[in-house]
């Protein structure tokens, strides 16, 4: 092999990263069936990540499961209640809704699904088991966060966001419509902004953030273009 086949070789040996690899925005309709296959190219089975599916014309709740939960567990992010079980299953192209029709598969019902996969600089998602004292989490996303959110899965309680334009010492209220908020008495972020490979969490308040025993989901998108010289 000649250096100039040696050098095109190598430099079409590192494989690109689309935002078609790691995102997709489905709307489909339902049929009822147990095993409805939603083909939108996003390895989820290989990769992991997290799906969120709302009904299109009705008011039944939004749901979101992905694949760091176990015992195939879904969320609410418009409700408080604690993870649920289900019946969907990850691909290597998109994923198969088992039952639950109607928040996620009426026949004839339209849905909308978004689907992020795990990419550095992208998305990522993570579970931990809350301690009740301050703590940092590592975490893969491979920059720094610009919006993290958190929900109890084990109980009852809300969801919190960080987004870097509020700040560590405010949060969001996913299910509700509150506004942005400095907590009293406690620091859900523990008053530390983010870095490329932790967050931070105050002491445990409630089931909300990090109540010793209590396990959580958590969230991670990446914060766009950052001036940092990093």
């Amino acid at each position: 092999m000649t250096p100039i086949q040696q050098l095109m070789l190598g430099a079409g040996g590192a494989k690109k990263t689309y935002l078609d690899d790691v995102f997709s925005n489905y709307l489909y309709e339902g049929d009822s069936g147990f095993t409805h296959l939603i083909n939108n190219g996003i390895n989820l089975s290989g990769e992991g990540g997290m799906v969120w599916i709302k009904e299109r014309g009705g008011s039944n709740d939004h749901i979101v499961f992905d694949t760091e939960q176990t015992a195939n567990k879904y969320i609410r992010p418009n409700s408080t209640a604690a993870a649920a079980t289900n019946y969907d299953s990850f691909n290597s192209n998109g994923f198969t809704l088992g039952t639950d029709w109607g928040t996620k598969n009426s026949s004839g019902s339209e849905y909308v699904s978004w689907t992020f996969r795990k990419a550095p600089g992208f998305f990522t998602c993570l579970t931990y088991t809350g301690n009740g004292s301050a703590r940092t989490i590592a975490h893969d996303l491979g920059c720094v966060p610009g919006l993290i959110i958190t929900k109890s899965t084990s109980e009852s309680g809300n969801w919190n966001v960080y987004h870097r334009s509020l700040g560590a010492a405010k949060l969001l209220e996913l299910q509700a419509s509150n506004a942005a908020s400095e907590p009293s008495g406690y620091s859900p972020w523990n008053g530390t902004e983010p870095t490329s490979t932790h967050f931070s969490l105050g002491a445990g308040n409630g089931p909300e953030f990090n109540k010793n025993g209590t396990t959580y989901i958590c969230y991670l998108f990446a914060g766009g273009e950052s001036t940092a010289a990093t």
